[in-house]
This record gives structure tokens, sequence and C-alpha cells, in this order.
């Protein structure tokens, strides 16, 4: 995961359903998935509560250095 998700997804107590495109990734609990090493780094797209769990809308992160060492944020020209 990226942009520190970790720390608020770490807090959920329910059980959670990471959603990746079609594939479904079950968790105890959001502490489980934030211990999760994935080979992509990922933003939440989306949460929401159906039953006793979580379900988390992954989408892979397509703006890897979307700020300098400064915290400018890189311009777009496209």
């Amino acid at each position: 995961m990226t942009y520190r998700v970790e720390q608020f997804v770490a807090k959920i107590e329910s059980p959670v359903v990471a959603v990746i495109e079609d594939k479904q990734m079950e968790f105890a609990d959001g502490k489980a998935l934030a211990e999760t090493t994935f080979s992509k780094l990922f933003c939440i797209e989306s949460l929401a509560a159906r039953g006793s769990k979580v379900y988390v809308n992954l989408v892979e992160n397509d703006r890897l250095n979307d700020t300098n060492w400064t915290g400018e944020e890189q311009a777009d020209f496209f």
C-alpha cells in the first residue's frame, strides 16, 4: 500500500476483504492487511461495510513519485 494508509487500515477490528481488480483476499482484521507485502503500490479507491466485513477496494498507484523533496507536486502537461 502507499500514502501511509496502513496506519488507519491497521485500526480496523472487523474482518477485511481486500479487492484488487476482480480478486478478493480475506483477512482476519485490518492489521493483517496492513502487514501484508504486495509487489505493487496501491491506493484505496473505496471502503464499504457489508454485513460484518469491511471491503477495501485497492487500485494500483499510477503516480509513484508525485512530489519532490520540497513537497511540490509534479506538473502534468498531458
